[in-house]
This record gives structure tokens, C-alpha cells and sequence, in this order.
């Protein structure tokens, strides 16, 4: 039967209710009992909410072996000297890890003979310090979900710690297993998904049936047929057999074009050994600008050169499009009130420049400005490092085609990196040729031949079939009263203005060309649909996976679906053949304008476009 139903935030933001039976319960208890009992569980500060699961361990661990349970209003109330005095001697503390690092940062005069930290990643440096403050505390990280019962794997430290602190191994009655895509197990210290299987497996998640079947999946290596927990976690293996925390699987991102895996950013940066805490996340503070931005929190003692240090430190161990752009030194990670990392509460970063000599010719003041133009800063020096500032491969692109346009120079990107500074690329600018042929509209063959990057895609294409790889997606709640047959006639404003919006992709003879439509032929318009709110995530999604046909269909496509009288949800995606992230840019403003003309009761009125995408292409060519 059902001990009792917790319910977990989830990173979807709908709590989900996990219910726990008792004897996953009592598994947990006998193992806790057997770790812990006796002198551990003497006297046990209760400092977790009831509302979390980590409270079962706090209060029935001691209480079921014949100990005593000390309640405190929260563990950071421990921080200030004699917080803890009303709960006198105590044996053992648990806690998160940014939460226990402001305790043994302050003055507590708590010492109990065992800490216990879970719930978020530890790190060896926090590991240190609770020793030297409780020099004979044993100090244990555990791991689990409350999907399988609070704890699933256990490791305690034993001396030194270097590199990553484990997670360990699985409690009594418990299994892990690292697993790919495939389900299959990967070798030590390849990066795989974290499985928990055994006693501690809850039932599943209450009135959920469809997300208990996608997270509770048949265990492939059970021949009795028993679960598996997919806990979305990342982890290896290491060498000693230990199970080693990484990050969230969907904490995967994308930038730049490149996958990456946050929390091996993390890892590294926290490797540093002046770095007490860390944590790496993507901003966009700029639209369309995504940047890797490490926030840190450095040891004692450390000297301003830290964020330089770290820099260069990652930069050794990671391939340069995973080094973040920005390093942000902390006093204190943000913390929510149940002690864990505020992510929205961390500071944007702010990108140091022009704090060297100022430009000594009238080249190095316009490379200045042409840096500070494309970085988005307010004032570039001349010493000052373009990637350093948060430059990276494609603001490169953009800063030698803004050379080309001030200077009348071809500046080949490979020399942009190898002098990334306004000072070193001014002195290497006598070597370059003058600028290329530009571009201007073009006399259109018969066929019009694709773009380099249009080939690979339609390459690709070919290859997969009508894929929704490559298609990209834009959602925009729309709030109030939306003119339906203005917004129609507004995409289609936007699609006449643009010829790659009305452009196939057919292929004769083996040779793909563009062949682009005229307006009036053009049978396309915006696809209305009501729809139950419930329903909405679904249709939305359903649109955004929309597979394009490049050689019959026009490579933009649009709903509105409408969930209410004031609720409204509008979707475009565009094929990659005919848009990229810097498309998103004139898409809003051309579609702005001319739905504000629409509602109007006129055309739009702007000026027509001195090149097109094919006349790009031909240039190209």
C-alpha cells in the first residue's frame, strides 16, 4: 500500500505526485538503520520541510532506530553563532550542499559526528572545508530521486578529495545502471543516463498513467520482468566503480550550432582549485545571442585574476566552443527558499572592455567601434581580446563583413583569430587583399542554383526525406483580439517581400535549382484552428515538428490556434534552407509592420530589398 504521495516540482512546472509504498520505505529505513544507526542516529537535526522527501530519511531514520529527532526551523538558521544552540549536541546534520556551505562558512556551533549532503552536485572543495571546520565528521554524499525512495547510491569521503566527488554506489537493494540511447551500458568514464532499479522504485506518478509509463520503462536486464526509473540524469562510470554526477540530460544545449552538455562545463570549471562552487548556464540576454556564462564562487583568499585564470584553465581541458564567454565571480550562489540554485536570480554578466590604451591611428579607432558595434559593447580598447569580450564564430563572421564594409579589406576569418585584438588585426591588415566583388542583384538564369549552405541542407534532405530536422520553430503567445485576415495577409505581405519564402527546390537531372514563385501563383495562407486550452502544448507542438517537402512546398508554414476568446498562440517555422537565427530579426520587424498596415486597412509600405537570397547565391557562385 501507499506510504505516502510527494509531490516534485518537475522541470516542466506542473508538480507531479510520486506515491511511495511502505515496504520501498522499509528498505530504505533498514539500509539508513544499518549506515547510520546506532551514534549516527542519536540525535538528528530535522531541518528538511515535510513537503520533501529527504524528511523521511531525517525523522524515521533516528526514530525507528531508537533515537531522537531534533526539529530546527531550517539548516541555514545554523549559519549564525548560537543559532544552534537550542538544539544542543546532535549527531548527524543533512543537507544540500549550497546550503551547508553557508553553515560551515559562518559561525555555528553545531558539531555533528556525520553530515550527509545531497540534492545537489558536491564538490571537493566543500568537501574540504567541512573537514577542516568538523575535523571528525564523516562526510557523506548521497544520491537518489524520490521516485525511487529518497536515496539510491552513497559514497563517503575518506581523506582527499581530487577532480569530481562521486555519487557512489547503490544502497542496499538497489541497482544502477549507465545507459545510452539504446539502452545499452556504456564503458567507464563515457558520459550515459543514470537508471535506479530495485526496492526503492515508487509506484509511479498519481493519475499520470502516460508519464509513469515514459519514466517507469521495462528493465532490459531484469528477468523477472521488474522496472527501471529513467532519472534524466547524466553520469560515468569511474575507474573505482563509482558512479560520478555530471548534470541533466535536458540540460543538453545548443549553441552556436554545437551540442553541449552543461554540466561537463561545470565539471571542468569546478575542477579549478581556487573555485569553491560553480555553475554553468546559457544566457541570451541579446535575442538570438545564446552564451555560455559560468557563475563561480571562489575559496579563500583568491586574488582578481581569477576569472582570467578560469578562462584559460577550461580552455585546456574543453574544446574552445565549450569554454564559457563570461566567468562571474559570486560571493554566494542564489539560493531558493528550499535551498537550491535560484537560476534566475543570477546577474547577468557584465563583458569588461576598454580598459586598456586608447587607439593610436584612425585604423584602430574604426576596428574599436567596428568591435564594439558587433559585440554589442559601449566601448572596445584597443588591447581588449574579441573572444574574451563573448566574441565567438559566427559575431567573428559579422565583424569581417563589417571590416569589408568600413575598411574596403578581405580580412580572412582564420587571421581574425590569430590576432583577436584591434591592435593586432590593424597590423595585419597590410596583407590583406581589397574586398571582394560586391554584392548586387543579378541576372537570373534559367536555373538558379543553390547556395553552398542551401546544398548541404538539400543534400541532406535527399538523404532523410521529409525530415523536421532542419525546420525551425518560432511560438508566440498572443494575448487580446488578433485580426485573423490581417495576420493572413501580413504573412503573405512577408513571403512576397522575401523570394527564399516562396522558393522550391527542385531537381532536374540530378541538379537541384531554386525556383522561385511568383505571388499571384503562390497558394498559401494562415491555417486557423480552435482548440482546448489542454489541448494547445499538443497542437503547438505537433506544428513546430512539421516536416517540409523542399521540392513541392514553399519552406514557411503558419498556424494560429486560438484556445479562447483573448488566447491565442501563433506558430512559424521555416526550413533552415531559407532562415537561420539571424533571420529571426527582420522576420519580426517585416511581419510587425506589415500586420500594423493590414489592421490599418492599407498595404505596407517599406522600401523594396536591393538583393535577394538568389542574387546571393549567384553571387556566391
Amino acid at each position: 500500500n501507499p506510504a505516502y504521495v510527494i509531490f516534485t516540482s518537475g522541470s516542466t512546472g506542473r508538480p507531479k505526485g510520486v506515491a511511495v509504498e511502505h515496504r520501498s520505505v522499509v528498505n530504505l529505513l533498514s539500509w539508513a538503520a544499518g549506515e547510520f544507526g546506532g551514534a549516527d542516529f542519536s540525535r538528528v537535526l530535522v531541518s528538511t520541510s515535510f513537503n520533501f522527501d529527504v524528511s523521511v530519511f531525517e525523522l524515521f531514520g533516528p526514530l525507528v532506530s531508537g533515537g531522537s529527532a531534533v526539529i530546527v526551523e531550517d539548516l541555514l538558521a545554523l549559519a549564525d553563532r548560537g543559532a544552534g544552540a537550542g538544539a544542543g549536541a546532535v549527531s548527524l546534520v543533512s543537507g544540500v550542499p549550497s546550503a551547508f556551505a553557508q553553515v560551515v562558512a559562518g559561525e555555528s556551533e553545531v558539531r555533528p559526528r556525520t553530515v550527509v549532503l545531497a540534492g545537489e552536485a558536491l564538490t571537493g572543495d566543500l568537501v574540504e572545508r567541512v573537514h577542516a571546520a568538523l575535523p571528525e565528521a564523516r562526510v557523506v554524499n548521497i544520491y537518489g530521486p524520490t521516485e525511487a525512495t529518497v536515496y539510491s547510491t552513497a559514497w563517503c569521503a575518506d581523506g582527499g578529495v581530487g577532480g569530481v566527488v562521486p555519487i557512489g554506489r547503490p544502497i542496499s537493494n538497489a541497482r544502477t545502471l549507465v545507459l545510452d540511447g539504446s539502452l545499452m551500458p556504456v564503458p567507464v568514464g563515457v558520459a550515459g543516463e543514470l537508471y535506479v532499479a530495485g526496492a526503492g522504485l515508487a509506484r509511479g506518478y498519481v493519475g499520470r498513467a502516460g508519464l509513469t509509463a515514459e519514466r517507469f520503462v521495462a528493465d532490459p536486464f531484469s528477468a523477472s520482468g521488474e522496472r527501471m526509473y529513467r532519472t534524466g540524469d547524466l553520469v560515468r562510470w569511474n575507474a573505482d566503480g563509482q558512479v560520478e554526477y555530471l548534470g541533466r540530460v535536458d540540460e543538453q544545449v545548443k549553441v552556436r550550432g554545437f551540442r553541449i552538455e552543461l554540466g561537463e562545463v561545470q565539471t571542468a570549471v569546478a575542477a579549478h582549485p581556487q573555485v569553491s562552487q560553480a555553475v554553468v548556464t546559457v544566457r541570451e540576454d541579446v535575442p538570438g545571442d545564446r552564451r555560455l556564462v559560468a557563475y563561480v564562487v571562489p575559496g579563500e583568499g583568491v586574488d582578481g585574476q581569477l576569472v582570467v585564470e578560469i578562462g584559460d584553465f577550461v580552455a585546456r581541458r574543453l574544446p574552445a566552443y565549450m569554454v564559457p564567454s563570461a566567468v562571474v565571480v559570486l560571493d554566494a550562489l542564489p539560493l531558493t527558499v528550499n535551498g537550491k540554485l535560484d537560476r534566475k536570480a543570477l546577474p547577468a554578466p557584465e563583458y569588461r572592455s576598454g580598459t586598456g590604451r586608447g587607439p593610436a591611428s584612425v585604423r584602430e579607432e574604426i576596428l574599436c567601434t567596428a568591435f564594439a558595434e558587433v559585440l554589442g559593447l559601449e566601448r572596445v580598447g584597443v588591447d581588449d581580446d574579441f573572444f574574451a569580450l563573448g566574441g565567438h564564430s559566427l559575431l567573428a563572421v559579422r565583424l569581417v563583413s563589417r571590416i569589408r564594409a568600413v575598411l574596403g579589406v578581405e580580412v580572412p576569418l582564420r587571421v581574425l583569430f590569430e590576432a583577436p585584438t584591434a591592435a593586432g588585426l590593424a597590423g595585419r591588415l597590410a596583407e590583406a587583399d581589397e574586398a571582394r566583388l560586391e554584392l548586387t542583384p543579378r541576372e537570373r538564369p534559367e536555373r538558379v542554383p543553390l547556395s553552398f549552405a542551401q546544398q548541404r541542407l538539400w543534400f541532406i534532405g535527399q538523404l532523410e526525406g521529409p525530415s523536421a530536422t532542419y525546420s525551425v520553430p518560432v511560438a508566440l503567445r498572443l494575448s487580446g483580439e488578433v485580426d485573423r485576415a490581417a495576420l493572413g495577409m501580413a504573412l503573405r505581405d512577408v513571403i512576397g517581400r522575401h523570394e527564399v519564402l516562396r522558393t522550391v527546390f527542385p531537381t532536374v537531372d540530378g541538379e537541384p535549382s531554386q525556383r522561385i514563385q511568383s505571388l499571384a501563383e503562390l497558394e498559401w495562407e494562415l491555417s486557423v484552428a480552435e482548440v482546448a486550452s489542454a489541448e494547445l502544448d499538443a497542437a503547438v507542438a505537433e506544428a513546430a515538428g512539421y516536416a517540409f517537402d523542399l521540392s513541392a512546398e514553399v519552406p514557411i508554414r503558419a498556424w494560429l490556434f486560438t484556445a479562447g476568446p483573448a488566447e491565442h498562440v501563433l506558430v512559424v517555422v521555416i526550413h533552415h534552407i531559407a532562415s537561420d537565427g539571424w533571420s529571426r530579426g527582420p522576420l519580426a520587424r517585416d511581419l510587425s509592420t506589415a500586420y500594423g498596415a493590414r489592421c490599418a486597412g492599407r498595404a505596407p509600405e517599406w522600401v523594396p530589398l536591393p538583393v535577394q537570397y538568389a542574387d546571393y547565391a549567384l553571387w556566391q557562385r
